[in-house]
């Protein structure tokens, strides 16, 4: 049986709490409380939509590891990005999806010995692999990330990096977007970015995804905040049986 999309979003609740992300207050709201948070309701015609691929980049590292905690001390907002893995076809979750994910800290840098371009001359970012890390989907679905909201460089807006797997094969490479209105208020208003706060790029000025605002919907996340101090953010991934070979 498939979920209604307000068991997604009452799950995805719940799995915050469980994570201890400081969100003291998620754990005490009643379940209808937590169905009236609308931001978080995912949109039906997002969730069977194939999920088309995008520019891997040169920040990826072959070296992460599994695991949900992906912060390695790093300051910023307490972040849950949590991926709902289904059939394109069938709308049916798929189980043991491998999602490996990467992206900057609060600064705007990438961890791990890469491409100068992601970290420059960096050393410490570059002996450790802060905002990186793999999981597993659940039978339901669903595999969760704690991390911080992630910063700006020139010339993107703020992505995660994503490769989902299935079996071992690679199904998709992509990256998933923020609205623009939360990395201001973020960039502006919480101490960890606000040294930083003015980034030159918005979603529809980047020069991967931007163009027009319909082009960058379908890789939108759903996400809500909970009292300035932490943030649960949503997405669904579709995939077949085969590599995608749409791009976005």
């Amino acid at each position: 049986m498939s979920m209604s999309r307000r068991e997604w979003m009452a799950r995805s609740l719940q799995a915050a709490a469980a994570l201890s992300l400081g969100m003291g207050s998620v754990s005490a709201m009643r379940r209808d409380d937590q169905l009236k948070a609308g931001t978080l309701d995912l949109n039906p015609s997002d969730v069977c939509t194939l999920t088309c691929a995008q520019t891997l980049g040169p920040c990826y590292y072959s070296g992460t590891v599994v695991r949900q905690d992906l912060t390695e001390g790093k300051a910023g907002l307490s972040t849950l990005l949590a991926f709902l893995v289904v059939n394109a076809d069938t709308c049916q979750p798929i189980e043991n999806a491998a999602i490996d994910i990467w992206h900057t800290d609060a600064g705007g840098v990438y961890s791990a010995p890469i491409s100068t371009m992601c970290n420059g001359i960096n050393s410490p970012a570059r002996q450790q692999t802060f905002c990186r890390g793999v999981q597993m989907t659940a039978s339901d679905g669903w595999a969760h990330f704690k991390t911080v909201y992630r910063g700006w460089y020139s010339g993107r807006t703020p992505h995660i990096h994503a490769t989902i797997r299935a079996g071992g094969s690679e199904m998709v490479t992509t990256q998933f977007y923020f609205p623009d209105d939360l990395s201001t208020h973020i960039y502006h208003t919480h101490p960890a970015y606000t040294s930083r706060p003015n980034r030159d790029t918005t979603n529809t000025s980047d020069n991967v995804i931007g163009g027009s605002a319909s082009r960058v919907t379908p890789f939108l996340f759903r996400p809500k905040l909970f009292g300035e101090n932490s943030l649960v953010a949503l997405k669904v991934i579709a995939i077949r049986s085969l590599r995608t070979t749409c791009a976005a």
